[in-house]
């Protein structure tokens, strides 16, 4: 398998998807305590990559969007509500909690159905996810190389 990636929610720079290395922010919903995580892109949908707190953007996805059956920490003792017990007690990087997040946010016509798609933007977006109209599709060059929006999107 290739690498993947994610297209920019903002327009608020040239660049339209994220590749390994850039700096990004991934918006969070008031539902799960809002603000926003900033984080380097390392590939393949790790967030804090190589921490303690490695998650993975899938496994955020579907907690998001409450998908039955995921496997978190019983340390929580409840299905995690905040991005902070997402990330602590939600195994996001666990292939079945991922595979969900895949299932119901691979695809664009997916995507365009989630109550919360992730909103992925650039490190200097200052607005609220609630306040980003976009979405984060995946990329097309799966991040491989630096793509621009074009001056008919």
């Amino acid at each position: 398998m290739g690498s993947f990636s994610w297209l920019r929610a903002d327009r608020t720079t040239k660049r339209s998807n994220l590749t390994k290395g850039d700096r990004y922010k991934i918006l969070i919903p008031k539902e799960f305590g809002g603000g926003f995580i900033k984080d380097t892109y390392y590939d393949y949908g790790h967030v804090f990559h190589g921490t303690e707190n490695e998650a993975d953007l899938y496994g955020i996805l579907a907690y998001w969007n409450g998908c039955e059956g995921m496997d978190y920490s019983y340390e929580c003792g409840h299905y995690p509500k905040t991005m902070e017990e997402i990330i602590k007690y939600g195994n996001t990087c666990k292939q079945s909690n991922r595979c969900k997040g895949i299932c119901i946010g691979c695809d664009d016509k997916d995507i365009d159905k989630l109550k919360f798609p992730l909103k992925l933007v650039s490190a200097s977006y200052n607005r609220a996810y609630e306040e980003c109209e976009g979405r984060s599709y995946r990329d097309p060059e799966q991040g491989f190389v630096k793509t621009y929006w074009g001056k008919d999107e």
